[in-house]
Parts: structure tokens; sequence; C-alpha cells
């Protein structure tokens, strides 16, 4: 004879084996990645021969740290249509948490003057992560990149990243 309750408390028990079993598969699923900001201000300097810009930043999943980031000479120049250029550069720099573990990346992007040929530049570009340091190691990721070069230099680096 059968008591009026199993049925249901097997009911109830193969739900609860059934969610536990999406909720292993869920976790173990791999990341998508995840969102990455970096903003600082710093120092330095660029013109129609390269340049950079480091200083002090603050990131996401890094707290305190330093960036440096490295422009080359121009590929290609062209005028802005307000008296000044536009240049195509290429360039790298990295992204250093206070215990000195690293990211590093590689740009691309435009590096244009504000208006004539004497105002400050801007750098627009995007970036992918080329290798990380320390807990960094494994990373991988991009997005963009921007640097407005002036009295100070303010940075932001916004993109994504995988493997923390």
């Amino acid at each position: 004879m059968t008591s009026r309750y199993v049925k249901p408390t097997f009911a109830i028990l193969a739900a609860l084996a059934l969610s536990l079993a999406f909720a292993a598969r869920t976790i173990a699923a791999p990341a998508a990645g995840l969102n990455w900001e970096v903003h600082g201000t710093g120092s330095g300097g660029v013109n129609l021969l390269g340049g950079g810009s480091s200083g002090p930043a603050m990131s996401q999943y890094i707290g305190n740290g330093m960036y440096s980031v490295n422009l080359l000479p121009p590929v290609f120049i062209s005028n802005n249509g307000a008296g000044g250029v536009c240049d195509v550069v290429t360039g790298s720099g990295s992204v250093t948490a206070a215990n000195g573990d690293t990211i590093s990346f590689a740009t691309v992007g435009m590096l244009c003057n504000e208006s004539d040929a004497f105002s400050a530049f801007h750098y627009n570009g995007t970036y992918r992560i080329t290798a990380g340091s320390g807990r960094f190691a494994g990373v991988a990721g991009g997005g963009s990149l921007t640097v407005t070069f002036g009295s100070t230099n303010f940075i932001k680096i916004d993109g994504t990243i995988t493997g923390i």
C-alpha cells in the first residue's frame, strides 16, 4: 500500500534535482567577459613624431595603480579641416596595479589636433590586451582608448576583460 505523500514528495525531489543540475551547469559556464574601465590623469606630450602619457590611474580589478601609453610616429597624416592634422598612429601601453602586476596592450587610432596646428591633441583608438603578469597572466580583452593631451593628460580605457 502506498502513502498519498509518495508521488508529491517524489515530484518535489525530481524538481529539486533538476534545478540543482541547472545551477551547477550555470556556475561552471565560462565567463563572457567583464566590463573593465580605467580612468587616469597624468603628464607627457605628443607631437607629429609620437609621444606618450603616464600617471596615476584607478581601475576596476586593479585599484590604485599607474598607466602608460606610448604612441609611435604617424603612419598617415591628413588635414583635419580646421587647420590642424589627424594622424593614424599605433602604439602600446600598460596598466600596473599597486603590487606591480601588469596588463599590457597594443593600440591603433587617430591622433588629431583640437582645431589648428597649435591646439591640443586628442587620441581616439582601440586597444587589445597582449599580455599580463602576476594575477593578470592569461587575461584577454579589448575596447576603446582615449587620451586628451594638455597641461594635464586624461585617459579612459573602456572595454571587456576575461581571465580574471
